[in-house]
């Protein structure tokens, strides 16, 4: 089984968000996936009492930090293949604690200078502790006169400078990621064709050849941020 921890030094990144689409696509591409909710919130498991009046996966559990251990091995034994980490902002210790057992290391932040500045401490942790980590760029803004915005440029080379690779796909800010959550869904699922739908097979596609790297393709060399209409 492997682990994916989906990280924030902020609130309002869109991590949860992220985090349920992810989960949602592993299941959808044969993953059997547990979403463990480590933010006090619950934000994740208010979701999953939405959606399991309908559809039981992917299954979600609230966890404290002394459980995770304990919640990774019981998930092994019941054959799941991904467990999926919704930490919440701004404490060291449950994002240690997240990172201790990942696979994979996702860095939630939105093209700003105070997302920037609020990472560099998860990024130093990841690097401390010998885990791989890769930048997410979400809620990008979308083109102006068919031309992206220079924000979503300028933050993927800032965060190139961090030493992390930054997701080839970012995901911009669309209103069906949040509508769908509401209804206990993922935008994939209100409408596979939708441009968010496309984004997130996109995502998904290259968090799992990190997560499994020995599944996937060789990858090619860095290249410019990729980012749908």
């Amino acid at each position: 089984m492997r682990t994916l921890a989906v990280l924030s030094r902020k609130g309002g990144t869109g991590k949860t968000t992220v985090a349920l689409h992810l989960a949602v696509e592993a299941e959808r591409a044969g993953r059997k996936t547990l979403v463990a909710d480590l933010d006090p919130q619950r934000s994740t498991s208010e979701w999953y009492r939405e959606r399991v009046r309908d559809l039981a996966t992917p299954l979600v559990a609230e966890a404290k930090v002394g459980t995770l251990f304990t919640q990774r091995l019981g998930a092994a034994r019941e054959g799941y293949d991904l467990m999926v980490i919704d930490t919440r902002p701004s404490t060291d210790l449950e994002c240690a604690e997240a990172v201790r057992w990942a696979d994979l290391c996702l860095i939630v932040v939105r093209p700003c200078y105070f997302d920037l500045k609020a990472i560099t401490r998860t990024v130093e942790l990841v690097g401390n502790m010998n885990k791989r980590g890769m930048f997410l760029i979400n809620q990008a803004p979308s083109r102006r006169n068919g031309e992206e915005p220079r924000i979503i440029s300028d933050t993927f080379e800032a965060l190139l400078e961090m030493g992390l690779p930054v997701a080839p796909v970012g995901l911009r800010y669309r209103a069906a990621y949040q509508n769908s959550v509401r209804e206990g869904r993922v935008a994939q699922e209100i409408d596979p064709t939708s441009l968010a739908a496309l984004e997130v097979n996109a995502l998904w596609g290259h968090v799992s050849a990190a997560i499994w790297p020995e599944r996937a393709a060789p990858a090619a060399g860095a290249g410019p941020l990729a980012m749908v209409s």
